[in-house]
């Protein structure tokens, strides 16, 4: 039986910045990545992201931080 996020294709750093509606250096830079534990995979020199992994990061960072992840807190979105 095939596991979904072998299928799953990877996307680059454009795509995931696109995606998210985030700032591409996030994606982009080592220490940021590090900085946000965003979820990613290294092929040689390239780096990859699963939109899925993103969108659970995505989620649970707003979850646990009741914010954003632009820093802005949710009553300011009203």
């Amino acid at each position: 039986m095939n596991n979904p996020i072998e299928a799953e294709p990877m996307i680059d750093n454009k795509q995931a910045a696109a995606a998210l509606r985030l700032p591409y250096y996030w994606f982009a830079d080592h220490q940021m990545r590090a900085r946000y534990r965003i979820p990613h995979y290294l092929m040689g020199r390239l780096v990859r992201f699963r939109l899925s992994e993103l969108s659970a990061w995505a989620s649970q960072c707003s979850a646990t931080q009741g914010k954003n992840l632009t820093g802005s807190s949710a009553k300011d979105e009203k």
